[in-house]
């Protein structure tokens, strides 16, 4: 279309037909599925039944009534704010420390931390049971060439969810690294020699020219690490854990998977999404109320 030609309606109705396609995949797997477990959660319904009865808000009274429902909101709380410094501030020092360090060995230093993200949760989780195993491990191994013992991170209520979000943190690392970097390359290196040249020491140079230029990043990397903390843990909670010991691993996720597919309470199930979903919402846009004002994108 030429530049100041006004669209015609045969315009308008290529675009629609070009779109049409991709509008009909996120209505039918995004949208519709969304709207399903609205209505959901408002009936009874076992998986292994085709009867669907309307309960009100009963799905939801129950399950906040229910015992596991208390450990699943203290344990995603404790999963997302203890992501905050391993998932957003750790992974922003090693990129500094990485960004400072000759370009040859930067790659190497990259590469090796970005390894644990070309890996599946999966193997991670697996990788990490063999590990930690408190007999076989090759980690109490080690500890006994010391004459120490490996404790049960994992069976241990104490102890499991923080390594469980250890684990997952050090998968998500790598990534959260890259997103860093590319944010540094925009740092004019020109004006970092003028600032040393006014005497600007390192902490200077962090608060008043990489913080703010890194600021659209790390707001990225925080809605991100927030939005997506509860399920990155999805994986190792139901491979090394499956949500104890005593419910001490589980969160919000892990319980509708636990009553839509293994006690097919499905009512259970989709109110336990809405909660997440109004959650995630809240969380998410109380952070870009309080920070986006904070965020400098020139």
């Amino acid at each position: 279309m030429l530049p100041g030609r006004q669209p015609s309606e045969r315009d308008q109705t290529m675009r629609l037909t070009f779109l049409a396609p991709a509008l009909l995949l996120i209505a039918v797997f995004i949208y519709w599925p969304l709207i399903y477990t609205f209505v959901l959660a408002f009936h009874q319904w076992n998986l292994t039944s085709s009867e669907m009865r309307f309960v009100g808000l009963t799905n939801f009274s129950g399950l906040l009534d229910s015992p596991i429902f208390d450990a699943a909101l203290k344990n995603t709380a404790i999963y997302i704010v203890g992501s905050i410094p391993l998932k957003v501030l750790f992974p922003l020092f090693i990129a500094l420390a990485i960004w400072v360090v000759s370009p040859r060995r930067g790659i190497v230093y990259k590469s090796a931390i970005f390894l644990p993200t070309l890996m599946s949760f999966v193997v991670v989780s697996l990788l990490w049971m063999w590990l930690l195993n408190p007999l076989v491990g090759i980690g109490n191994s080690v500890m006994a060439m010391l004459g120490l013992r490996l404790p049960p991170l994992l069976s241990s209520p104490d102890t499991a969810l923080w390594t469980i979000l250890a684990i997952s943190a050090w998968k998500i690392m790598g990534f959260n690294m890259l997103l860093y970097l590319a944010g540094l390359a925009s740092v004019n290196r020109d004006q970092i020699e003028a600032m040393r040249l006014d005497g600007a020491g390192d902490v200077a140079l962090f608060r008043y020219l990489i913080w703010p230029t890194l600021s659209p990043t790390t707001f990225f990397v925080l809605i991100v690490t927030v939005i997506f903390s509860i399920q990155q843990v999805f994986t190792p909670i139901d491979i090394l854990t499956h949500g104890g010991p005593s419910n001490s691993t589980t969160n919000l996720f892990y319980m509708v998977y636990q009553y839509a597919f293994q006690s097919f309470n499905i009512g259970y199930g989709a109110a336990g999404t809405v909660l997440i979903f109004a959650i995630i919402f809240v969380v998410t846009a109380v952070k870009m109320r309080i920070l986006e004002s904070r965020v400098h994108y020139q």
